[in-house]
């Protein structure tokens, strides 16, 4: 009977360490290839949806931010995260920063982006890596229409969020469309782009110089203790 209980109780803690790491295993936080101390960002489309009728950007960065938040993966990397969005008065590539040479990825570890810039290979290029369809969940986007207010470029379109004809993308495309596909009310809701501010890959490449020489320093002292503790008396 209590070796039963006990395997029993055995199986249980395995099928709940089963679920936990399927669930982990969803999201990608830290893309593979990357060194210690590489400088990365992360972009998501949001899984719930939202209206694009506030003209404020405050409302649409509070949006994804706790949209991303509300997952404990991306919670636990303590990063604000804003929309990737135009209203009237601010611009897409203003609000989110380009942060030159730092590049962008989706949680499941695809190069999206080189960095935010309008230069080959930037987000506002007009050319994407990889679609931006995965949501905060690690799951592939179903709605595929996002309120953005922006150009290809990172500007402000003339249809901007809370103008009442806003612009929107399709996160399934890697052309322009992915930001710029067509107008609508915005009444309507849809999702959000999400993404980091600048995150850097944890650890070390090479320990610090000052620490290297304690390490030698200390060595030699105990070579030469060791050797005038073994003179013949």
């Amino acid at each position: 009977m209590r070796l039963s209980i006990v395997k029993s109780v055995g199986l249980l803690v395995l099928a709940v360490v089963g679920i936990a790491s399927r669930a982990d295993a969803g999201i990608i936080t830290v893309p593979p290839g990357l060194a210690p101390g590489s400088q990365y960002r992360l972009v998501f489309v949001t899984d719930n949806d939202y209206t694009a009728t506030s003209s404020s950007i405050t409302d649409y960065n509070n949006d994804v931010n706790s949209e991303a938040n509300s997952v404990a993966a991306l919670a636990a990397l303590g990063t604000t995260w804003l929309d990737i969005g135009s209203t009237a008065t601010v611009n897409a590539i203003s609000n989110i920063g380009i942060d030159a040479g730092v590049p962008i990825y989706d949680l499941e570890g695809n190069l999206i982006a080189s960095d935010a810039g309008t230069e080959a290979g930037g987000m506002f290029s007009g050319t994407l890596y990889s679609p931006p369809d995965f949501t905060e969940y690690g799951a592939t986007s179903t709605l595929g229409w996002v309120w953005t207010g922006a150009t290809v470029q990172g500007g402000v379109s003339g249809h901007g969020l809370g103008t009442g004809s806003v612009e929107l993308g399709r996160n399934s495309f890697t052309d322009y469309t992915w930001i710029a596909y067509t107008i609508g009310g915005g009444t309507t809701p849809v999702s959000l782009y999400g993404i980091s501010a600048v995150l850097t890959v944890p650890g070390r490449t090479t320990p610090e110089p000052a620490t290297t020489g304690m390490v030698i320093a200390a060595g030699a002292l105990m070579f030469f203790a060791g050797r005038r503790n073994r003179r013949p008396l």
